[in-house]
C-alpha cells in the first residue's frame, strides 16, 4: 500500500495552469504525440487529447493577451469557450440552432457547401412560410394521403372571421388543380371562390330566383353513360343507381315543403311515375328529362300501372290515397321553388373543368328551406358526376381522377338541416372509396354542435375529430379548451395561437383620412396539426403571391372598398394554376 501511493506521488503532473486554464505539460504532450503516431483506440484518445490541448492553449494565448494593461484602458473581460465572462461580455449560456432554409439546388448553388438537405417534406401546395424558422411549409391533403402522411384525405380549417380562412383554402384548391384534380365547390354561398374558378378557367353555376335552374329529375352525368359502359351488369347497377336518385332528390325536396316524412307508399309511386316516364310510351329520355310537372301530371292521371303500385282498387281510392303527395308535389312546382326546379337544367355541370363553383348566394338569407334544397340538388349532382367519372375509368374508358370538395361556412351547409349532417357524415367516411378529398371550414367547433338531436350533434362533431389534418387559425382561450377535447395542444402553442387573435392597440397615428386600412397582426397564420400525438404542429404565415393581389381573388370586403380606397378596376391579368409556386418570400 506505501509503495503504491510513494510511485503515485512520483508520478509528475500531466497539466499546468495557464492563465487560469489547465492545459498539457511539455513531458505530457510529447507522450501523447508518440501516441498519436500509432493505431488503436490508444492512438484515437491521444489524437483527440491534442486537439483539445491546442484549443485550451489558443484561449489561454488570448486571455494572457487580453490581460495585458496599458494604464488607460479598462480590464477585459475573461474569455471562456462560450463568449467573454463579465458585465458586456456576452458570454452565451446556451448556444442558440441556426435557422434554417429551404430551397432548390439552383437558388441556393452560390452557397455551397454550407446548404443541407432539410428535415421535414415539400410535399404538397406551397402555403406559406414556417412562422418561426422562416422554411417554407408545403401542405395539401391529398398530397399528403398519397405520401401516407395522414390517413385520409380530409381537413378541417378553424379561425375566427378575417383571419384568410377562404384564402388558405383558394390557395389549396389552387394546388389542388395545379396538380390535376377536380375542385368541387358545391353550393358557395358568399360566394368565396367564383372569382377563383373563372381565373382558372373552370366553371361558375348561378342557381337562384332567376339565376339559373336545376331539374331534380335530370340523369345527370351519371344517366349520360350508361350507354357507353359495355358490361351490361355495370349497366343496370349505374341505372339502378340513377333511379334511385332521382327518388330521393323528389322525396327531399317533398320533406322540406311538407316538414314531415314521405310514406312508403309515396315513394313507391314516384319511382314508379319515373319509370312511366322513361318508358317508351312516356316519351322522355335522358337527353330531354320529365320535370316535376310530368310527374304530377303521370300520377294524378292514375294509370293502371300506378294503382297497382298503390293497391288500390278504382280511381277514386287511388286519387285519395294520393291526395297528400300530389298537394306536396302541388306546393313544389307552383310556389316560388317552381322558377328553380320545374324546369330544364339552365348549364348541367362540366367536370373536364378544371373547378366547378354552383354560387347559391343569390338565395335570400332567410330562406333557409330553398337554400336546403338546392344544396341538397346540387350534392346529388355532383356526386353523381363523380360516380360517373369512377365508372369511366373502372370500365377503362377514362383516365382516373380525384376531386377535392370545399365546404366552406360549414355552419349555413349544416343548418339547412339534419339530412345535410347525415350526407355530410356519409362523406367523411367514405371519401376513400370516392376519391374525394374534403376540405371543410368553420369559425368554432361550437357550429358543429348546434342541433337539437343529439344524434347530429354526435355526427357533426365527428366531422371535426375524423379529419386527419386540422388548421387552426387565431382563436380564443375558450375555443382551444375546447378543441383540446379533439386534438392535442400544448401551452406554447395556445399562448401562440390565442396571440393571433389579439387586434393591435389602436392608436391616431393615421389622421390624414386616407382610407388605408392596417391588417390584423394575425392574419394569415395557422397552425398544422395532424394526427391525436402530443408532436407540436407546424405554426406557418400563408402570404398572397403578386398573381393573387393583381387578380384580386382573396378580396371578401368588396363591399366596403368605397371606404378603404380599394379599386381594382384596371386590366388583370391571367391566372395559370400549372405555373403557380410560391416561394419563401411569397413570390411566384
Amino acid at each position: 500500500m506505501n509503495i503504491h501511493n510513494e510511485t503515485r506521488k512520483a508520478r509528475p503532473p500531466r497539466t499546468t495552469t495557464v492563465a487560469g486554464i489547465r492545459v498539457l505539460t511539455s513531458q505530457a504532450r510529447a507522450e501523447a504525440e508518440r501516441a498519436a503516431a500509432g493505431r488503436g483506440v490508444a492512438a484515437v484518445r491521444a489524437r483527440w487529447a491534442l486537439s483539445s490541448d491546442d484549443h485550451r492553449r489558443a484561449t489561454a494565448a488570448r486571455r494572457v493577451e487580453d490581460s495585458v494593461r496599458d494604464g488607460f484602458s479598462l480590464p477585459a473581460a475573461g474569455l471562456t469557450d462560450r463568449g467573454y465572462r463579465g458585465v458586456g461580455g456576452g458570454r452565451a449560456t446556451v448556444v442558440a440552432a441556426t435557422p434554417e432554409w429551404r430551397a432548390t439546388t439552383v437558388q441556393v448553388a452560390g452557397l455551397w457547401p454550407f446548404a443541407v438537405g432539410a428535415t421535414a417534406p415539400v410535399v404538397g401546395c406551397p402555403v406559406g412560410s414556417h412562422f418561426v424558422t422562416g422554411a417554407p411549409v408545403h401542405f395539401d391533403p391529398m398530397s399528403w394521403f398519397a405520401r401516407g402522411f395522414i390517413t385520409a384525405p380530409i381537413a378541417f380549417v378553424l379561425a375566427l372571421n378575417g383571419f384568410g380562412k377562404s384564402s388558405l383554402i383558394r390557395r389549396l384548391a389552387t394546388g389542388a388543380v395545379a396538380a390535376g384534380e377536380t375542385v368541387l365547390c358545391m353550393g358557395d354561398t358568399k360566394p368565396d371562390y367564383r372569382d377563383l374558378v373563372e381565373a382558372l378557367g373552370g366553371q361558375v353555376v348561378d342557381l337562384g330566383y332567376g339565376h339559373g335552374s336545376i331539374n331534380p329529375l335530370a340523369v345527370g352525368a351519371l344517366g349520360t353513360i350508361i350507354d357507353r359502359l359495355p358490361d351490361p351488369d355495370q349497366r343496370r347497377q349505374v341505372a339502378a343507381r340513377v333511379e334511385a336518385g332521382q327518388v330521393n332528390i323528389v322525396a327531399g325536396l317533398i320533406e322540406l315543403v311538407r316538414g314531415s316524412r314521405v310514406a312508403d307508399y309515396e315513394e313507391t309511386l314516384i319511382a314508379a311515375g319515373l319509370r312511366e316516364l322513361y318508358s317508351p310510351a312516356g316519351g322522355f329520355s335522358p337527353e330531354l328529362p320529365p320535370r316535376l310537372s310530368d310527374l304530377l301530371a303521370t300520377i294524378s292521371g292514375g294509370a293502371n300501372r300506378l294503382r297497382q303500385f298503390a293497391e288500390e282498387d278504382d280511381d277514386v281510392a287511388f286519387r285519395a290515397a294520393t291526395k297528400v303527395l300530389r298537394r306536396s308535389l302541388r306546393a313544389v312546382i307552383e310556389g316560388p321553388w317552381g322558377q328553380i326546379f320545374d324546369r330544364q337544367t339552365s348549364t348541367p355541370l362540366d367536370l373536364n373543368s378544371p373547378a366547378v363553383c354552383i354560387d347559391v348566394s343569390r338565395i335570400p338569407e332567410g330562406d333557409t328551406k330553398l337554400l336546403a334544397a338546392v344544396l341538397m340538388v346540387c350534392w346529388s349532382e355532383g356526386f353523381g358526376a363523380v360516380a360517373a367519372a369512377h365508372a369511366l375509368a373502372d370500365a377503362g374508358l377514362a383516365p382516373p381522377r380525384t376531386f377535392e370538395v370545399v365546404m366552406d361556412e360549414i355552419w349555413r351547409v349544416l343548418g339547412a338541416g339534419e339530412f345535410m349532417v347525415d350526407r355530410v357524415d356519409a362523406l367523411t367516411r367514405l371519401n376513400r372509396p370516392l376519391g374525394t378529398g374534403l376540405i371543410m371550414c368553420s369559425h368554432t367547433i361550437k357550429d358543429l354542435a348546434a342541433f337539437d338531436s343529439p344524434a347530429a350533434q354526435a355526427k357533426a362533431l365527428g366531422f371535426f375529430e375524423r379529419a386527419r389534418a386540422k388548421i387552426i387559425g387565431p382563436v380564443g382561450p375558450e375555443e382551444i379548451e375546447r378543441l383540446r377535447a379533439a386534438v392535442s395542444i400544448t401551452d406554447t402553442e395556445k399562448l401562440l395561437v390565442t396571440s393571433w387573435a389579439a387586434p393591435r392597440p389602436p392608436t391616431d397615428d393615421h389622421l390624414d383620412n386616407t382610407g388605408e386600412r392596417e391588417t390584423p397582426p394575425g392574419t394569415g397564420c395557422f397552425l398544422l396539426k395532424t394526427g391525436e400525438a402530443d408532436a407540436p404542429g407546424v405554426p406557418f404565415r400563408m402570404t398572397f403571391t403578386p398573381t393573387e393581389r393583381a387578380r384580386d381573388i382573396h378580396n371578401t370586403n368588396r363591399r366596403f372598398s368605397h371606404l378603404t380606397g380599394e379599386h381594382h378596376d384596371g386590366p388583370q391579368p391571367s391566372f395559370d394554376a400549372e405555373a403557380f409556386e410560391v416561394g419563401e418570400d411569397g413570390d411566384e
